[in-house]
């Protein structure tokens, strides 16, 4: 009786033993989410996460309060005194805030006491301070990346993603220089002063960016192959996130629901920056007015009006969320810069979009949309005039709505939601932190920019070579000629004596 016992203690201990090294078993979840940048974009993450019962500890500057998604459910919200009122570059108060990060000990103790699984961050600018510190309290990195110039700094630095070149020679050499000037611009005013400033506050955590970057095994990349699909994947721990956070549209606020639904006409929403008040309220004016005329709901929370200020029919929200003013049934057009997680956000709800946008990303954009057939081009005139020609064309023709439609489908219907792979990738780099040659294709990542577009290169330094030894040395054997013409003709003649003259 007693052996039997020993016996089934024993298998049960070896039972337990095999589970608890089984690559399967699911750790307890806890991350740290780190936005001292992208705040709106990554508040929307850690609301994710913990939406997937993920303890989820957010860090912001003190000063980004009012950035985050307005909806946060437990989310605990830690902020750092940043001191970066003299900070004139992204890159001078990237560094302003990793120093705050790295001297601040209520922070460290905090995170020692939390002790996460992950911590995710942005690559561009906050890499270098933010990788030593995860080593410091042993976290599983994990880098968040969105934007043109962010997603070639990360793909680059973590060899997961390869730029898809197109174009004629040209165009792919411009592209290569511009990416290695991205990266020659990070590493000479972020990288190289982030890495001495960890060197003064955790010395023991010291190390290049290269080797850093050998601790990163996931990336999310917080965009869509619906706005743009330029990288080729090299490994699968490259995971699109874009619109996880989409959902259904819940009803507005009864107050607002109230003035909306008496202009029968439907509702114009727009996100535009404060700047773009005066263009707002004169499109507002334009509209037509009345029960029978249409709406503008603005939500924006840096601006205040008085009732008697502003046009009847522009009704400014600040609690509002987003989704809700977009994915609204009588959202007729929506008004946007078209970042990133806006235009997604758009698409997912079929809403038809007008883009304005302010930068290379946004351009970029919203020339997909227009490609896509749910937006309109604008020509680059965001006058009052123009914009309103646009809303009305764009109500007024059932192709837009359609089109949109189709977009909304496409990212609905999809089998694996961008939800179920952030889930599903954190669980497997848990599970198989202690084996990371389980990790998918990991011995790719050593393949080089330099090896892949070898041939582009080669053309590059053949074509220079070849200006040289086609322009320079031949003007050079001209110039020497002449030089030793002009030398032979000073001194290779004998002077001759004068004739002397006789008197007759």
């Amino acid at each position: 009786m007693m052996l039997t016992s020993l016996y089934g203690a024993w298998f049960s201990l070896a039972f337990v033993n095999l589970i608890s090294a089984s690559s399967l078993v699911t750790p307890p979840k806890s991350a740290v989410v780190l936005a001292f940048e992208y705040e709106h974009e990554l508040s929307l993450l850690a609301n994710t996460l913990s939406d997937e019962n993920i303890n989820t500890v957010l860090i912001i500057p003190s000063t980004s309060r009012d950035l985050l998604y307005d909806n946060l459910i437990d989310v605990e919200v830690v902020e750092v005194k940043v001191d970066a009122a003299l900070a004139s570059t992204k890159e001078s108060r990237a560094l302003k805030a990793c120093e705050s990060l790295l001297s601040d000990e209520t922070i460290q103790n905090l995170i020692q006491e939390f002790s996460p699984t992950y911590v995710i961050s942005p690559g561009l600018r906050h890499d270098a301070c933010v990788l030593p510190w995860v080593r410091k309290f042993a976290s599983i990195p994990v880098i968040w990346t969105q934007g043109s110039e962010a997603e070639s700094y990360v793909f680059h630095q973590s060899g997961i993603a390869l730029p898809i070149l197109t174009g004629g020679f040209w165009n792919r050499l411009s592209s290569l220089l511009g990416i290695r000037s991205i990266v020659k611009n990070a590493n000479s005013n972020y990288v190289t002063p982030a890495l001495e400033l960890v060197e003064k506050y955790l010395p023991a955590e010291t190390d290049t960016i290269e080797n850093l970057y050998r601790d990163v095994d996931l990336i999310f990349w917080g965009a869509d192959t619906i706005l743009r699909s330029d990288v080729s994947f090299v490994s699968q721990m490259l995971v699109e996130i874009g619109c996880h956070h989409c959902r259904g549209a819940h009803p507005v606020p009864p107050e607002l629901q109230k003035e909306l639904i008496e202009r029968r006409s439907g509702t114009i929403a727009t996100l535009l920056d404060k700047d773009y008040k005066n263009l707002i309220e004169e499109i507002a004016r334009g509209l037509p007015q009345g029960r029978q005329g249409q709406a503008v709901v603005w939500k924006i929370k840096d601006v205040d009006y008085l009732k008697e200020e502003k046009p009847d029919n522009l009704f400014v929200n600040k609690e509002v969320i987003r989704q809700d003013i977009i994915g609204y049934p009588r959202t007729r057009v929506l008004l946007s810069h078209c970042e990133d997680t806006e235009l997604l956000e758009a698409g997912f709800h079929g809403t038809p979009v007008i883009c304005l946008p302010r930068d290379a990303d946004e351009t970029r954009n919203a020339r997909r949309a227009i490609e896509l057939g749910f937006s309109i081009e604008t020509g680059g005139v965001h006058t009052s005039s123009n914009i309103l020609s646009l809303i009305k064309t764009v109500h007024e023709t059932a192709g837009f709505r359609e089109n949109a439609r189709k977009v909304s489908v496409a990212i609905r219907e999809r089998p694996n939601p961008a939800v179920d792979r952030i889930t599903y990738w954190l669980g497997y780099v848990a599970r198989n932190k202690e084996e990371k040659k389980h990790l998918s294709v990991r011995e790719n990542r050593g393949l080089s920019y330099k090896s892949i577009y070898s041939t582009d290169i080669s053309l590059a330094v053949g074509f220079i070579v070849g200006l040289i030894s086609g322009a320079v040395l031949p003007a050079a054997y001209i110039l020497a000629g002449r030089i030793l013409a002009a030398g032979g003709h000073s001194y290779g003649k004998q002077p001759t004596k004068p004739k002397r003259k006789y008197k007759t």
